[in-house]
C-alpha cells in the first residue's frame, strides 16, 4: 500500500515557513550603512559610514525622500525642498543640503569630484567673506 500524498501547502503556510527560515539566519551587521561624503560649512570634507536612520535624524528627512538618492533605483532628476533640507538628484550629483553641511552619496566619479572641489572652494570663500564683514 502506497503512503498518502503530502497535503498541499497553502500560500500562508509558505509565507510562514519563509519567515521562519529568514528569522533563523544570522543578521548581518551594518545593513543600510553607506559611505557618505560630508562637506561642512567651513569647506572641509570627510567620508563617514552612516546608516539611513542616522541620515534621517541628522537631516530631518523622511525615508521616502532618501530613496531619491539611492544609486540602485532610477529616479528622474529632481530637487525636493523640505523644511530642514534640500534633496538634490541631478544625474551624478546626489546630495542633501542643510544649513550646516552638504551630505553626498560618496562616489569615485570624476564629475562628482569636480563638483565637490568647486563646492568646497565656494563655501570656504563665502565663509571668508562673511568673517570679513563681521570684523
Amino acid at each position: 500500500m502506497a503512503p498518502p500524498p503530502p497535503p498541499d501547502r497553502t500560500g500562508e503556510e509558505e509565507i510562514g515557513r519563509a519567515a521562519m527560515l529568514q528569522a533563523q539566519r544570522p543578521r548581518r551587521k551594518g545593513i543600510g550603512t553607506r559611505a557618505w561624503l560630508i562637506v561642512l560649512e567651513s569647506g572641509q570634507s570627510r567620508v563617514e559610514e552612516i546608516g539611513k536612520h542616522a541620515i534621517m535624524r541628522r537631516t530631518g528627512l523622511p525615508a521616502r525622500d532618501l530613496r531619491v538618492l539611492d544609486p540602485v533605483l532610477s529616479y528622474p532628476s529632481s530637487i525636493l525642498g523640505r523644511e530642514r533640507a534640500v534633496v538634490v538628484n541631478l544625474e551624478h550629483i546626489k546630495a542633501v543640503i542643510t544649513a550646516k553641511e552638504v551630505v553626498m552619496v560618496n562616489t569615485n566619479s570624476p564629475l562628482v569630484y569636480q563638483f565637490v572641489q568647486d563646492l568646497q572652494r565656494r563655501v570656504s570663500s563665502s565663509n571668508y567673506a562673511t568673517q570679513q564683514v563681521r570684523l
